[in-house]
């Protein structure tokens, strides 16, 4: 994906870039939240062993419901900060490990089926899991060995597998919960990342100063939402709506795709009212916070309109048209933070961390 080189912002800013301090608002990011978000994700996803061993001792219909909440709370608290493509999320890959997406060419599903044939004992144990390829060991591996494509839980089905199975979850859910723990950790620290991100100066090697700072923060903010629109969105409407292909919805499989695109939007929206940034804002500027809001509440409105499962229901009633309105949507939210919020700051730069792939 391309996203075009914004326009020159000296003629929105009515302060100096360089006068402006930005370290107030990223602080408030990161404690108003940040930290409350994984620490959120973090608390989420360390109940999903408990719920894998119990489906798997006893696949009651308590039990698979019990798997299939503590499943799909997992993608919420997920959703809500996978587009934190900065510092602890990114480090030791944990961004793929916990979610390998987008995966086009099914390259998951067909390294799992290696592993299945081979009866690979490499994935019955976190500790050895975390060395395999990051298609295999995430929230995306588990949604592909737990669900069928009628979106049924099948963890825990006496089958020639289960045994199998029901370890390589469990190693899954495992994984995931320590890794949401050591990003939650991380954002914590507070001689950690945060420090780096809010000490932008000449004597730090990543940000030369807070305007830096701030720009990978937007960075982070506009490719969530391109994500969300180009990512998560397109493929599925596909060229039209007789070729379009609901199974490309992230977590189509699972039936969670409507509670994953409105996760993403919902922490979108609050990590730009945390920043707090209209007294930074030029007065003449203050309508895009409206606009915003407007926005977010028309995406999170089309979204409701819809009706789970997504790979079932897609193009059904006004489905298609409603979604191929929310990508337009999300293009003017786009365009709004992109060029007016961030030229009224005296913000530059591309604001995508996805350019070249």
């Amino acid at each position: 994906m391309r996203f075009w080189v914004l326009a020159a912002f000296a003629v929105f800013s009515a302060v100096p870039a360089s006068a402006a301090d930005f370290n107030p608002p990223i602080a408030r990011m990161i404690s108003n939240y940040i930290q409350p978000a994984m620490a959120e994700f973090a608390t989420t996803a360390d109940r999903l062993p408990d719920a894998v061993t119990s489906v798997c001792s006893d696949a009651s219909p308590s039990a698979v419901a019990g798997f299939r909440t503590a499943y799909a709370d997992t993608l919420a608290a997920f959703s809500r900060i996978h587009f934190l493509r900065l510092g602890p999320l990114l480090e030791d890959d944990r961004l793929s490990r916990l979610a390998f997406l987008p995966d086009p060419r099914g390259i998951a599903q067909r390294q799992i089926r290696k592993i299945y044939a081979k009866k690979d004992a490499g994935v019955g144990a976190a500790e050895s899991l975390r060395d395999k390829s990051v298609a295999v060991q995430g929230l995306t591996a588990l949604q592909l060995i737990a669900f069928d494509k009628e979106s049924e839980v099948v963890l825990g089905r006496a089958d020639a597998d289960r045994d199998f199975t029901c370890a390589y979850a469990l190693a899954i859910a495992r994984n995931v919960a320590a890794i949401a723990d050591d990003v939650a950790a991380d954002w914590e620290d507070k001689d950690g990342f945060q420090s780096v991100l809010l000490s932008g100066g000449p004597q730090n090697d990543r940000y030369r100063s807070s305007q830096e700072a701030m720009e990978s923060v937007f960075n982070a903010l506009v490719t969530g939402l391109i994500i969300v629109r180009d990512q998560d969105l397109l493929p599925a409407l596909g060229a039209s709506e007789a070729k379009a292909r609901p199974n490309r919805f992230p977590f189509s499989r699972s039936a969670n795709s409507i509670q994953y695109l409105s996760g993403e939007l919902h922490g979108l929206q609050d990590a730009v009212t945390s920043l707090e940034l209209e007294d930074m804002t030029p007065s003449d500027f203050h309508w895009i916070f409206a606009a915003l809001d407007f926005e977010f509440g028309n995406a999170q409105k089309l979204l409701s309109e819809l009706e789970p499962p997504l790979r079932q229901t897609f193009g059904q009633g006004e489905s298609y048209s409603q979604v191929t309105v929310l990508a337009i949507t999300l293009q003017s939210i786009r365009d709004t933070m992109a060029l007016e919020l961030a030229g009224a700051l005296g913000l530059a730069g591309g604001f995508n961390s996805l350019d070249g792939d």
